[in-house]
Parts: C-alpha cells; sequence; structure tokens
C-alpha cells in the first residue's frame, strides 16, 4: 500500500484528487494498449488508439497542472480504474466471441469516459472555487476531450447494438422457421 501523505488543507485535497486523476489516466493508458492488442476491428482499434494518445495528453496535463502548484503528485491508485481494467481482464478470461470482446471493450471504453468526466467535472469545480483559474482552464482542455471521445465511443456502441440486434433477430427468425418445420 502507498505512503498515506498528510491531508490538512483544501489544496491538499484537490492535490490528492488530482494524483487520483492522473493514476486514472496512467492505468487507462495502459488499458487501452491491452484493449487494442484484443480487437481486431479496424474502427475500434484506430479509436483505441485515438483515446490513448489523448489519455497521455491529459496525464501531461494533470502533471502540468501539479506543477503550477509547485506539488508533487501524491503516491495514489485509482481503484476507480483499477476495477475498469480488471472488468476487462475477467471478460477476456471467459474465451468470448470476437464481437463479444469487442463490445465489452466498447462497453468499457464508455465507463471509463464516464469515470473521466465525472472526477474532470469534480476538479474543475474545486479550482474554480479556490481561484485558481488556469489549473481549472487546463482541466477544462481535458474535459471536452473526453466529452467527445465519450460521443465517438457512444456512436461505436450504438452501431454495434444495432449489428447485434440485427443479428439476434436473423437467429430468431431462422428458429423459428426451424421450429415450424419441426411440427410439420
Amino acid at each position: 500500500m502507498a505512503q498515506q501523505m498528510p491531508m490538512q488543507s483544501p489544496i491538499d485535497l484537490f492535490v490528492h484528487e488530482l494524483s487520483d486523476a492522473l493514476s486514472a489516466e496512467q492505468i487507462v493508458v495502459q488499458m487501452l494498449g491491452e484493449a487494442q492488442a484484443l480487437v481486431q476491428n479496424p474502427t475500434i482499434k484506430q479509436g483505441l488508439q485515438k483515446h490513448m494518445e489523448e489519455s497521455q495528453q491529459h496525464a501531461r496535463n494533470v502533471e502540468r497542472a501539479l506543477q503550477m502548484l509547485g506539488q508533487q503528485p501524491h503516491p495514489v491508485t485509482c481503484f476507480a480504474a483499477v476495477g475498469l481494467r480488471q472488468s476487462l481482464v475477467e471478460v477476456t478470461q471467459s474465451s468470448p466471441s470476437p464481437e463479444v470482446l469487442e463490445g465489452a471493450v466498447v462497453a468499457g471504453a464508455c465507463k471509463t469516459e464516464h469515470l473521466e468526466i465525472a472526477g474532470y467535472n469534480g476538479l474543475i469545480q474545486k479550482a474554480q472555487t479556490m481561484g485558481l483559474t488556469e489549473v481549472a482552464q487546463l482541466l477544462q482542455q481535458n474535459l471536452r476531450q473526453e466529452q467527445r471521445m465519450l460521443q465517438q465511443v457512444e456512436q461505436i456502441g450504438q452501431q454495434m447494438d444495432q449489428q447485434m440486434a440485427a443479428m439476434m433477430s436473423g437467429q430468431a427468425g431462422m428458429q423459428s422457421g426451424q421450429a415450424s418445420t419441426q411440427a410439420m
């Protein structure tokens, strides 16, 4: 377990939360690299690569925000991001079909974006409340990119859901046709 840093002031808490966001971005970068190796769909692969590059920039922005405060990151682990990564690992261990695996990767990416958006919303609010305008603006850049990425991930997810629904309705039609034939 990482050494606990004393938190005596609101800025201590803010630095801790920035450190948690940095940890999340670092875990997400690792998870995205792993997910890229799992999928075959070029659209998903490309989206994961873009998300990874943005997450690397987000980590640099959080590090810069800490520098602006004259602080070093606290040694913390974002357990929410660890949990998202573990969910992906569990799916891969169940020997899923390629379509199911890609669906799990896209769903995980959506959950990850929601986590990051929630984190940045809270950090921006705190920065603004404490009068840290430049830090808030830097974090706002991350938030805007996270929101755009969420829209892209949701679009891919909707397309995949529609494809899966079409496949399922085709299978249901074939099964009912087989049942009708067997009844004769």
